[in-house]
């Protein structure tokens, strides 16, 4: 009885874990940055009931404090729009003109061993910055810092960002084009390098009897390093502030180096429709 008695807890406890491991969330994305996760409850004309993820307190969130709602099944439900600085392109009544502006967006940088490297995506999107504020005369280059304080504040992080369209970046931005990648760094083989040198020193005298002689001798040293290897790809699009992808590119490194991307990077962006010519 007690074997039996153990094994149907064991299904229970297992039924229990299989069912929360399926279950899906609601995510609530506010304008202070916030993203809530977990499960709405009711909702009315001023707000909705809220619950937290592995809790059973509820919660109460003002509309007026909402961007948008992902809700577990996918839909999705805009409470207020992000920051609008600018129109779509062609609407005259713009508030504030971004014809000719252009940002940078963190790139998203996946090396399957050690996953995705946030930190990494910031240092391209800068060495882009760079390259384009320097070659893209006619197009203003918004700075970095400005892009990402922006997508900050309208609550646009790596792991949400998929839920924004690129017109609403754009209009975040207050940017007429905005410039997004990815870089794949796969490993593969490893190359080991060796060296060897002798050092030699000499020394003049003479020995008992009085004869003239050189001695030499020398110290015989040797190293050794191993390279790792990587193919990396890099995928770039440039989409418009309607919208639009106007460019779509990737290309393989030819080299096998850790920043083997740069080559790549340079070649994409020479080739996108704001980079000077």
């Amino acid at each position: 009885m007690k074997k039996i008695a153990t094994l149907i807890l064991s299904v229970i406890v297992f039924s229990f874990t299989a069912v929360h491991a399926q279950q899906k969330f609601d995510t609530v994305y506010m304008k202070n940055g916030d993203v809530n996760i977990g499960s709405i409850t009711a909702i009315d004309d001023a707000g909705l009931s809220f619950t937290y993820k592995g809790e059973t307190l509820g919660y109460s969130f003002k509309k007026a404090e909402i961007i948008k709602i992902v809700f577990s099944s996918g839909r999705v439900q805009t409470i207020n729009a992000p920051a609008v600085t600018n129109t779509p392109a062609g609407n005259n009544t713009a508030a504030v003109d971004h014809h000719n502006k252009a940002a940078v967006l963190p790139f998203s940088y996946i090396n399957p061993q050690q996953q995705t490297n946030t930190e990494m995506g910031y240092k391209v999107q800068d060495e882009c910055y760079t390259v384009l504020s320097n070659k893209a005369a006619a197009f203003t280059i918004q700075d970095p810092s400005t892009t990402n304080a922006l997508l900050g504040k309208a609550g646009v992080t790596f792991e949400n960002a998929r839920n924004f369209t690129m017109q609403e970046i754009c209009n975040i931005l207050g940017v007429e084009y905005v410039v997004r990648g990815t870089i794949t760094a796969n490993a593969t083989t490893t190359s080991s390098y060796g060296s060897t040198s002798y050092d030699q020193k000499s020394k003049d005298g003479a020995d008992k009897n009085g004869n003239y002689n050189e001695k030499t001798s020398g110290n015989v040293s040797s190293s050794a390093s191993t390279q790792q290897n990587y193919k990396t790809s890099v995928l770039m699009e440039v989409y418009s502030d309607d919208g639009k992808k106007v460019f779509g590119q990737d290309r393989t490194s030819v080299w096998q180096t850790v920043d083997a991307y740069k080559n790549a990077l340079q070649y994409l962006l020479k080739k996108t429709p704001i980079y000077g010519r």
